[in-house]
């Protein structure tokens, strides 16, 4: 009887284990699991800086840009789209506009997939590269274009410095629409740039003309007045004979210096002079950027 009612509780344990055993191996089933664990984590978050790789969505102060803020022509990111003819001739135009104190002016040509609010990345690469003169009369004149090339057309867009208050949004729209025109007619990036900057040229110039800056004016030397009569001669006569002797002290000291080595050379100075220091100019800057300014009003 003890050994029957022994059996009988161990097959009742064996039997409790085995259901404990085939209840929780369902709990913990994998899918069960991955559901369980899908649910107890926050949806993924995008990086913070994944917005600001596409221009106009970044912020300030980079706005997501990493150029340099000295670049060798005023078009940036032209390589895969216009040719370096028409970007050299883009830049005699912008180098002397600028170089007029009219407007500073740059042009980004950017893939759609690159560009999200296409107004805001006219006016942050405005602001990024600092264009405009920081000072004087002609404070804030930056100006850029955004060229953003779609895989039919073109779509152009601008932004403004608050220097330039005079340039209308009727006119630069109009000049935007006669570009993208002209591609489609031509399917020419080449000659949408060139349609475009010409025609801002004739513009700006129509609402403002160029700045002079004012020259120092020479000042006079008034040299001393020789005493006329005997006292006038006697004094001519003195410096003649001064200058005399010093040319004797040259002719018998040069053949002495030549003799030990040293070359008298007064041309060689090595003085080449001082260059542009406003970016532009009429030769030509070998760099190209922004002033200082950055201070742009409006886009479109």
């Amino acid at each position: 009887m003890k050994v029957t009612l022994k059996h009988t509780r161990m097959m009742v344990s064996i039997a409790a284990l085995t259901v404990l055993a085939l209840g929780l191996a369902v709990f913990f089933s994998p899918a069960r699991a991955s559901a369980n664990f899908a649910t107890s984590l926050p949806a993924p978050v995008a990086a913070p800086h994944a917005q600001a790789e596409v221009c106009g969505n970044g912020s300030a102060p980079d706005y997501g840009f990493s150029y340099n803020m000295q670049q060798a022509h005023w078009t940036v990111d032209w390589q895969n789209y216009v040719s370096e003819q028409a970007v050299t001739e883009v830049d005699v135009i912008l180098d002397q506009l600028n170089a007029d104190f009219i407007a500073q002016t740059m042009i980004l040509i950017q893939p759609q997939e690159r560009v999200g609010n296409r107004v805001n990345c006219a006016v942050h690469f405005l602001r990024y590269m600092q264009l405009g003169q920081a000072s004087g009369e002609r404070k804030d004149n930056g100006f850029v274009f955004l060229i953003v090339v779609e895989p039919e057309r073109i779509d152009v867009h601008y932004g403004v410095g608050l220097g330039l208050p005079a340039l209308t949004a009727p006119e630069l729209t109009a000049l935007n629409r006669a570009a993208e025109e002209t591609y489609q007619s031509t399917r020419s990036l080449d000659q949408a740039l060139l349609t475009l900057v010409q025609g801002f040229d004739t513009v700006a110039r129509n609402k403002y003309a160029p700045l002079l800056l004012p020259t120092s004016t020479p000042e006079t030397i008034d040299l001393p007045e020789l005493p006329s009569g005997p006292l006038g001669l006697l004094t001519v006569c003195c410096l003649l004979c001064l200058g005399g002797l010093f040319l004797m002290f040259l002719v018998w000291m040069l053949p002495k210096m030549a003799r030990s080595g040293i070359r008298f050379n007064p041309s060689g100075s090595g003085f080449r002079g001082i260059g542009n220091p406003f970016g532009g100019g009429r030769s030509g800057p070998s760099m190209r950027g922004g002033s200082g300014s950055g201070r742009s009003g409006r886009g479109n």
